[in-house]
């Protein structure tokens, strides 16, 4: 990675952190002072380093672990404001980032809403968490991990 993309990355999830949206190849050439076809190149890099994911035949940002740039099933909120993660383990880790919380979601079988409360840094309810894809295979298909 070089220091644009460095840069590039950070600004990112330093405004999906602070305002909870991603901010477009314009939003970020104008903030670092880089030609935005230099942010392009360094999104797309980024992405081929599996250090954040583009929509599909895009340069907007979909994901960059753990703070998903769209709207999700998996909602987190603290200090009132709110968060869209990929999935519970992601959304566990922006209460890790952001402070206590709530991570909203639903049973993918049920839909019976569940939700995890972080308080003093402990998630405050006994659950089971599942995950259909090892570890290992999550980059097979990250979108549907």
């Amino acid at each position: 990675m070089n220091s644009i993309e460095r840069r590039v990355r950070a600004h990112v999830i330093d405004r999906l952190r602070d305002t909870g949206a991603a901010p477009g190849v314009a939003d970020v050439s104008e903030a670092l002072e880089i030609p935005q076809a230099d942010v392009t190149v360094s999104l797309r890099s980024l992405a081929d380093q599996h250090r954040l994911v583009l929509r599909p035949r895009s340069d907007a940002i979909w994901m960059v672990h753990p703070f998903s740039g769209i709207e999700t099933d998996f909602v987190v909120r603290a200090k009132g404001r709110c968060w869209y993660a990929n999935c519970v383990w992601d959304g566990l880790s922006i209460l890790g980032l952001v402070g206590d919380g709530r991570l909203e979601t639903h049973s993918p079988q049920t839909g019976e809403a569940i939700r995890f409360d972080v308080e003093d840094d402990r998630v405050a309810e006994d659950a089971i968490v599942h995950f259909l894809v090892p570890a290992k295979r999550f980059w097979d298909d990250i979108g549907f991990t």
